[in-house]
């Protein structure tokens, strides 16, 4: 058994990808299931309601990608190699300090390699382009064979276990796309109100700063911090008041965030407190890089969701 079980585990290694694929193909369907739900209730044929969700979905991603993506990299672009003048001021008022000549020289030799490489970190993002494709036709068949799926699932086990299997199903529906679209909408909203204050306060780098704080919501507890942190240099680099005003901003914009956005989106969905959520986020981050960070919550929740149904189980045997 032992020896099944490692070999389990090393083909799943091999795998890796397919795995990850096909959970975030699951992750999609799960958040754009309650849809076509909503569009068969309205008397829809599910292959039809299948088809307008995911033709909206796909649109989403492509309208991001056509009128965001093109400014967002040619503004990135020019992030990058202003970065250093930003940043000479608050050098200089550190004074005459011995590494902060040398600290300078090596941001401007690094953000000059950078803007160099901007097209071939877009031509590798483009690269992946097949594993995009791939999750999205996993995505359209788990949308579109949903119920059967669930059906055929149900048939091989014993009625007690088809009970158990209902009961995570119904769970991962609820916890997992519930999770993913709370997310869509953190990121939307978080993005647009920095957007919207940045445009105001006149920062020229408006649009990718906001992109990388919506981005970043997707890391929970630490991702606002980390994308707070590129802003407070363009203003600080700017004048101090701009400086002050952005730090304001976010901190205004975390705070609603933390009072109003997060326990009404995804509050429910998710239900660990924020030291547990840091830790889950530490945790896969250590073993898997920031892959593992922005998995690290959705499974934590399957694992959470297949514990809970085990140690039930165990109980009403007793």
């Amino acid at each position: 058994m032992g020896l099944i079980a490692i070999a389990a585990v090393w083909v799943l290694i091999q795998i890796r990808v397919v795995v990850v694929s096909v959970f975030i193909a699951l992750i999609f369907g799960l958040a754009l299931d309650p849809l076509v739900v909503k569009l068969k209730k309205m008397r829809v044929p599910r292959p039809i309601g299948v088809f307008l969700v995911f033709l909206f979905f796909l649109a989403a991603i492509l309208g991001l990608l056509a009128y965001g993506f093109t400014p967002m990299v040619d503004q990135i672009g020019k992030f990058i190699v202003n970065l250093p003048q930003f940043l000479r001021p608050i050098l200089n008022s550190l004074g005459p300090l011995s590494f902060a000549e040398e600290l300078q020289q090596q941001l401007v030799s690094q953000a000059t390699l950078l803007s160099a490489n901007i097209l071939t970190i877009a031509g590798s993002v483009v690269s992946n382009i097949l594993f995009l494709l791939v999750v999205l036709f996993l995505t359209f068949y788990f949308l579109l064979d949903w119920e059967n799926l669930k059906t055929r699932l149900a048939g091989m086990l014993n009625p007690r276990a088809q009970v158990r299997l209902r009961r995570i199903i119904e769970s991962m529906e609820k916890h997992l796309g519930g999770w993913l679209r709370g997310q869509i909408l953190l990121m939307i909203a978080v993005g647009v109100l920095v957007y919207l204050g940045l445009f105001a306060l006149g920062v020229e780098y408006a649009l990718p700063l906001a992109v990388i704080a919506g981005l970043f919501e997707v890391i929970p507890t630490i991702g606002p911090v980390l994308s707070a942190v590129p802003a407070i240099l363009v203003g600080f680099g700017t004048s101090f008041g701009l400086g002050v005003w952005i730090l304001v901003l976010y901190v205004v914009v975390q705070q609603l965030e933390n009072s109003l956005i997060v326990p009404n989106v995804l509050g429910r969905a998710v239900g660990f407190s924020p030291l547990m959520t840091l830790l889950i986020v530490f945790a896969g981050a250590q073993l898997f890089g920031i892959g593992g960070a922005i998995l690290s919550i959705p499974v934590a929740l399957l694992l959470n969701i297949v514990g809970h149904d085990l140690l039930d189980s165990n109980h009403s045997r007793r």
